[in-house]
């Protein structure tokens, strides 16, 4: 019988080491999920179903709708919590995806990931071709960012004109070409197996692209489509140049590129001094590939400056929960991109950095790198996660116009979100940590396509790191919602999506969103696998888990019952 016994121990411990087997891929999905709740246009298939068809009529100049009624600039991906297509960071958010994958995909593709992340890039790499409408023209932006921005509505309620913004020869943008081009490169690779054709065309327009970037007159894309000045202005155009150039010599081995590459990196101190990389600064990133590529001791000096600048006392400033916070827009995405490169560049098998470790010299950065990601899980005062419905006292009110899909254009109302948003990394907190879960805070509320880029590849870094307490799950989050103290001024019902929000003198289910609204009173998520109680943000009096402590799960708790259990029958 003792023998049962411990035979019956040891199956239940295999499980319990199992938990945490997979808790990284479980986020992984969720952050992946994310770009597909930000997708634009004819939705194939039902994944967010809250989400529905959009801007159908979004076209470029004398083109025509197709046969189902569709602009050639339907898709793409909305840019953060609204819905305006920016190329810009959308075609850099494409180049970070397609190299992660090229770093990670053994980890992506052993959760059983690779089909959903390939999918998430070719939908962004289909618009920046559906884009280049010809070799010397290039859409910048879909949607006037200000006319957007003025109304706070799911973007499933646009039923107007959208303005389109150009680049072309007599109208330049050459950041905004190489980015593309950067973009269309990386894809290329990931494809060249799995889709030779696909990958193929990536690459050729990718090329022309980096023509008409180096063949045109050389100017700042956000000079030409102003528009875009007050969201995501450029700084400059040398980095996307190296970028772009680099990305194109490791799709094609063509010597040029790298030389372009690599003069255009060392010969503008704002490109291999950058202390940043985000969707304006790409010189570290450059850095790293061609150190790469060479191991040459210049390249590794300027790369570890950057980060040192990132570590304790290294010039960054720190919250004193320990978040590495750069400015008050959005400091936690700036954090985990560098946690990302720092992760990169301290991979085993990169840059022969396995073998000139030097007894621990790159740990101060692959533990900056952990220690980030940690912060957001959750190990910081205030215990909460500062990704969307995901871990402890989890964000419920990111500024999204989807998620809270108010039908009034009330930035207020409903007070809570009426759709859990999967798997967003949100702005992050102010210096002081006081940070607050309301929709109307963008700068520290908002998500964006390239705000989870660091969260994706960090994540893919560390997935079966067991010393990374990711959640586990019984059954992922479904998208309803039971909140009783929520109200509307309407209730509509415009979606067959599951999820719902249900009040005292209300019901309602729809299929859009808006923008930024305030507070989150108590509720309870009614789906398997996630946790209620309290959670006493400042300014909130929300009081739900969404997904569960950070340290503890169901599973975890039921196998340590049952081993308690056998272990009394055994002793």
């Amino acid at each position: 019988m003792k023998l049962l016994n411990l035979i019956i121990l040891f199956v239940l411990l295999i499980n319990l080491n199992g938990i945490n087997g997979d808790n990284g891929c479980y986020l992984l999905k969720q952050s992946l999920l994310f770009y597909k709740a930000q997708r634009a246009g004819r939705l194939p298939d039902n994944d967010i179903p809250w989400r529905a068809n959009t801007v159908l009529t979004d076209k470029s100049a004398g083109s025509l709708l197709d046969s189902n009624g569709d602009g050639d600039l339907s898709k793409g991906y909305f840019d953060a919590g609204d819905a305006v297509k920016f190329n810009f960071p959308m075609a850099y958010s494409m180049t970070m995806l397609g190299w992660i994958y090229l770093e990670y995909s053994s980890n992506i593709e052993s959760c059983g990931l690779g089909s959903l992340y390939k999918e998430v890039l070719k939908w962004g790499t289909d618009f920046l071709i559906a884009s280049h409408t010809s070799d010397n023209v290039f859409i910048g932006q879909v949607g006037n960012a200000h006319v957007d921005h003025d109304v706070w509505q799911p973007p499933e309620d646009i039923h107007y004109i959208r303005d389109i913004y150009t680049i072309d020869s007599n109208n330049p943008g050459t950041d905004l070409a190489m980015e593309a081009a950067a973009a269309l490169s990386s894809a290329s690779i990931v494809f060249k197996s799995s889709d030779p054709s696909y990958s193929q065309l990536c690459l050729d327009h990718s090329k022309k692209l980096y023509d008409f970037a180096m063949n045109s007159p050389m100017k700042k894309y956000s000079d030409t489509i102003t528009n875009a000045i007050e969201f995501y202005k450029s700084g400059g155009y040398n980095d996307e140049i190296a970028w772009g150039s680099i990305w194109l010599y490791k799709a094609t081995n063509n010597q040029n590129f790298l030389t372009n590459s690599k003069s255009y990196y060392s010969n503008n101190n704002e490109v291999c001094y950058s202390n940043e990389f985000s969707w304006d600064n790409k010189g570290l990133g450059v850095g790293i590939l061609l150190y790469q590529l060479s191991n040459e001791q210049d390249y590794k000096t300027k790369i570890e400056n950057s980060f040192n600048y990132w570590l304790p006392n290294g010039g960054i400033q720190y919250t004193k929960g320990g978040l590495a916070w750069l400015r008050q827009w959005a400091p936690a995405r700036y954090s985990m991109n560098m946690a990302l490169l720092q992760s990169i560049y301290t991979k085993p098998n990169n840059n022969n950095n396995n073998n000139n470790n030097n007894g621990g010299e790159l740990t101060k950065y692959s533990t900056f790198a952990k220690n980030q990601l940690l912060y957001i899980l959750g190990n910081n005062p205030k215990q909460q996660s500062f990704i969307s419905s995901y871990g402890p006292n989890a964000p419920r009110n990111p500024h999204h116009r989807a998620a809270h899909h108010s039908t009034t254009k009330d930035i207020k109302q409903p007070i809570n979100n009426v759709y859990l948003l999967p798997g967003a990394l949100i702005g992050g907190p102010p210096l002081n940590e006081c940070w607050i879960d309301t929709r109307s805070n963008y700068e520290s509320n908002e998500v964006a396509l390239d705000y989870n880029i660091g969260l994706v590849g960090v994540v893919a870094s560390y997935i079966s790191d067991p010393s990374i307490p990711f959640i586990s799950y019984d059954s992922e989050i479904t998208t309803t919602i039971n909140t009783a103290s929520t109200s509307t001024s309407s209730s509509t019902s415009t979606s067959t999506s599951t999820a719902s929000i249900t009040s005292s003198s209300t019901s309602s289910s729809t299929s859009s969103s808006t923008k930024k609204p305030n507070t989150n009173p108590s509720s309870s998520i009614g789906s398997s696998g996630t946790i209620t109680g309290s959670n006493d943000f400042d300014g909130s009096d929300e009081t739900e888990f969404i997904g569960g402590s950070s340290f503890v799960n169901v599973n975890g708790l039921v196998l340590l019952l049952l081993i308690s259990l056998t272990l009394i029958v055994i002793f």
